[in-house]
């Protein structure tokens, strides 16, 4: 199977199914395959999944277009393969470590200390290109922990 047509599918609502995901997709063309991944320890969906295409000039229509699944936006991306990520990353992106066409600017940075402030965040990652806006959320899911973005 060709993973030319292949999609990676963020945002997707923690109710939706496989089933419901196919259906959404498929009116764009033949879908080949359509799955939600999964904690394997919870078996809890992870809020994205992959879709093929079985003609990839489908797929990259479909990335053009803005897509609501079960009240959601959902992002439709071109799947990068575990092993090209970092090569990707580095080869579209300018000399000010800005991200290329189509990459996102925001990052998410989870499990840190209740010490760290904004400031620490701000210092640290300055040395990568310039930080526009940095977010505190304090969850209490986990006393002590912030998560960043």
């Amino acid at each position: 199977m060709s993973e030319n047509g292949k999609l990676f599918i963020g945002g997707i609502s923690w109710d939706t199914n496989e089933e419901r995901l196919r259906e959404h997709f498929s009116s764009f063309g033949e879908l080949v395959e359509a799955v939600i991944m999964k904690d394997r320890i919870t078996g809890r969906a992870r809020g994205f999944g992959f879709i093929v295409f079985s003609d990839p000039t489908v797929a990259e229509e479909v990335v053009k277009e803005k897509h609501n699944i079960d009240g959601r936006m959902v992002e439709a991306k071109k799947a990068v393969p575990r092993g090209d990520q970092n090569i990707t990353s580095r080869s579209t992106s300018s000399i000010q470590g800005s991200p290329g066409p189509g990459h996102t600017k925001k990052i998410f940075v989870g499990g840190l200390a209740s010490t760290v402030t904004e400031s620490d965040f701000k210092k640290y990652f300055d040395q990568f290109g310039n930080i526009t806006d940095v977010v505190v959320v304090v969850t209490g899911f986990r006393p002590g922990t912030k998560y960043l973005f």
